[in-house]
């Protein structure tokens, strides 16, 4: 199958920081995948082109230059038939960790543009067809533990690390939205004050808190009177990755439900985290693609952990893989569209600041095979 990319850079709207450093801009690799007519859908049937993306994980190493050419190599692979037999796109996972053993992105990127164009070719939207339980046992999945939720119907929207006044003035200004996530993790005495300034500027928000892996066992425990006061209603991440023997001490002494990000990257880690966290956020691009997402949360439905799926910042290509998965989701974070200026694919990025999950409507993911930029050209971009 041919395999067309395109590498954008993707601006935010004010600077996005976390624990571990802060940007203002953020490198995204989109590709598609032709099965047929390279240059476009037959004439008599429907689009059958599918659309994905890679945005690298920067904590692993990846970067989306690097993406581009693992992703041609894998589309090299593959035949158009896998299309028609949702088990062989999730049995295509092994074969793309073989090619591409360190970049989960660009493996992410492949695969869900596999699932966006057996979607488009079937005529319905990927949200539908990922909640078709023939479907997903026809992926060797389990109905029923994919079922276990009402699924996710808002999205969270994030107020990253920054100057005081600056976090405040963001808060103030997403103060009528129901969740914000605060990214934390720059010192016990800021992160006070910012939690008391977050929560202050958007009294009637409920707050969550992402300190990235920024926090020791100590500073969640100095912290944790004002968390417990302030009505704080989740911890994601709080200690650094790789240690589940601590995250489980903390998590039984914590009375907040804790949730593990980067101690997860895909279905073979939740093992590891059974009985010792309250949920997992899954992300596309970490996991590998809507393959490995689906698995993962089985995994963890399995193990009777809470789902959160989540996003990196990403175009709406990615938002709508990632929407695809709410309904299978307990909660939500997919904020990129409200992170970004001028995202280069359709709708664009979103000024609005709202809690509607990022779904666009059409077959497939919804955004237009064709909105693709050429090769390097980020595009024009639109505000919606």
């Amino acid at each position: 199958m041919d395999l067309r990319t395109a590498l954008v850079t993707l601006r935010l709207r004010h600077p996005f920081g976390l624990s571990r450093g802060t940007v203002s801009e953020l490198p995204s690799l989109l590709v598609r995948i032709d099965p047929g007519d390279p240059d476009g859908a037959a004439a008599d049937g429907p689009d059958r082109r599918g659309l994905g993306e890679a945005s690298p994980v920067r904590y692993l190493g990846q970067s989306a230059v690097a993406a581009a050419p693992l992703a041609v190599a894998i589309a090299a692979e593959l035949s158009p038939e896998i299309l028609a037999d949702p088990r062989a796109i999730a049995a295509a996972g092994p074969r793309m960790r073989e090619l591409a053993p360190d970049h989960s992105a660009a493996r992410c990127a492949v695969d869900t543009a596999l699932w966006d164009a057996a979607a488009r070719a079937c005529g319905r939207p990927l949200a539908e067809l990922l909640a078709d339980p023939d479907v997903l046992d026809r992926a060797g999945l389990d109905r029923h533990v994919l079922s276990a939720t009402s699924g996710a119907t808002v999205t969270s929207y994030t107020i990253a690390l920054d100057e005081l006044p600056a976090m405040a003035a963001r808060a103030a200004a997403a103060a009528h939205l129901p969740v914000l996530k605060i990214k934390l993790g720059k010192g016990r005495e800021f992160d006070r004050a910012a939690l008391r300034a977050v929560a202050a500027a958007a009294p009637r928000a409920r707050l969550r808190v992402d300190a990235n892996g920024g926090w020791t066992p100590d500073d969640v425990r100095a912290l944790l009177p004002l968390l417990v006061d302030l009505g704080v209603e989740q911890l994601e991440q709080p200690l650094p990755a790789g240690r589940p023997d601590l995250l489980a001490a903390l998590a039984r002494d914590c009375p907040l439900p804790i949730y593990a990000d980067e101690d997860v990257q895909g279905p073979d880690d939740v093992a590891a985290l059974r009985g010792r966290v309250a949920g997992i956020n899954v992300k596309l691009m970490k996991c590998g693609g809507i393959s490995p997402a689906l698995a993962t949360i089985a995994a963890a439905r399995d193990s009777g952990l809470r789902v959160l799926v989540g996003c990196m910042i990403e175009t709406r290509v990615g938002l709508a893989a990632g929407a695809a998965l709410a309904r299978l989701a307990d909660e939500a974070d997919l904020d990129a569209h409200m992170l970004t200026r001028a995202d280069p694919m359709p709708p664009g990025s979103q000024e609005r600041l709202a809690p509607d999950l990022p779904r666009l409507c059409g077959p497939g993911l919804g955004v237009p095979p064709g909105a693709l930029p050429a090769d390097g050209d980020p595009g024009p971009g639109r505000v919606a």
